[in-house]
């Protein structure tokens, strides 16, 4: 499995919700990011507009078609630069469509709106979560013309057709859309000429980006750093500098991480014992992978099963 695969293999897309709004005249919308680990989509379906968020320094001329992508969701979208806004942050499907309501009929429209605008809200859990998303840019702006609007729009399109029209299938349908919108969110992050830095960036570097797949790819299989040294092609010690200054720990350190997030998610299925999980990750000793665990994770496997996995860790 490869390094992205695998961590959003450890995240879990809840509390989605889709909408449309249109609207006439003179408009703006405020949207306020106090709540992390979200991600909002939004597709300029007809109409421009003009998107400032919290640390950009300038706004963004968003044009009919484009697409915008927001991880840490504090927003103004205004039709003009100057135009005054309204608050704007739905809790819940039935907060989004009275919201949305209520936005239309603060800016109305006589025959046709000037602006068409669909999106789609959700929260990201899981144990990677937190340290990814300190590492996201806070938008990314995405281009009419482009591949990645083409495929935002169409899976969008389809998440707003299922929650309009449940069928057979459907919550199964719209949680495997769900996580493809995560994944090709994560993928504009990686592409994204500024989140080259931390494990975004070293996905990306030739060297380190093929460490992380040989780490990735097999957790049994316990290698040392010489072995990943030269299954890249580097001396072990360059391996290991490089390695620290991109992804921010040692090979080591992150190796041991990746494999007790494994293990808590595998410690969430009941009928594995403890002893099972950690042969299962390749530890000959129980107690190792016991030690191991409690240092990496804050409390022993099993606490950790009968403990709300975020208070376990703090």
């Amino acid at each position: 499995m490869d390094p992205l695969s695998d961590v959003c293999s450890f995240l879990e897309v809840k509390n989605l919700m889709t909408g449309q709004v249109r609207l006439g005249g003179s408009w703006a919308i405020r949207t306020d990011g106090q709540l992390r680990r979200h991600v909002i989509l939004t597709v300029a379906s007809k109409g421009s507009s003009w998107l400032s968020v919290d640390g950009v320094d300038a706004p963004i001329r968003i044009q009919e078609g484009d697409c915008y992508v927001l991880t840490h969701p504090s927003q103004w979208l205004r039709s003009e630069p100057e135009s005054k806004s309204i608050q704007f942050m739905p809790f819940s499907t039935k907060d989004n469509d009275r919201s949305l309501k209520s936005l239309e009929s603060a800016f109305p429209f006589s025959n046709e709106p000037t602006n068409i605008i669909d999106g789609a809200r959700f929260f990201v859990d899981g144990l990677s979560a937190d340290p990814l998303f300190d590492l996201l840019p806070p938008v990314i702006h995405v281009q009419a013309d482009s591949t990645e609007a083409t495929v935002l729009r169409s899976v969008l399109s389809i998440l707003t057709y299922e929650a309009k029209k449940p069928r057979v299938g459907n919550q199964l349908m719209i949680d495997s859309l769900a996580r493809i919108l995560l994944v090709e969110v994560l993928r504009l992050c990686v592409a994204y000429e500024d989140s080259q830095k931390g494990w975004l960036g070293a996905l990306v570097d030739t060297k380190i980006g093929a460490a992380l797949a040989v780490m990735h790819r097999d957790v049994t299989r316990r290698e040392t750093v010489d072995h990943i040294a030269t299954a890249v092609g580097m001396s072990r010690s360059s391996f290991a500098l490089r390695f620290k200054v991109l992804v921010g720990q040692s090979p080591l350190d992150y190796r041991l991480q990746l494999n007790m997030r494994r293990a808590a998610q595998l410690l969430l299925n009941n009928s594995k014992t403890v002893s099972s999980v950690a042969y299962e990750l390749g530890y000959e000793s129980e107690r190792s992978f016991r030690k191991a665990f409690k240092r990496v994770m804050g409390c022993p496997p099993t606490s950790y099963r009968k403990t709300d996995t975020e208070l376990c860790q703090r």
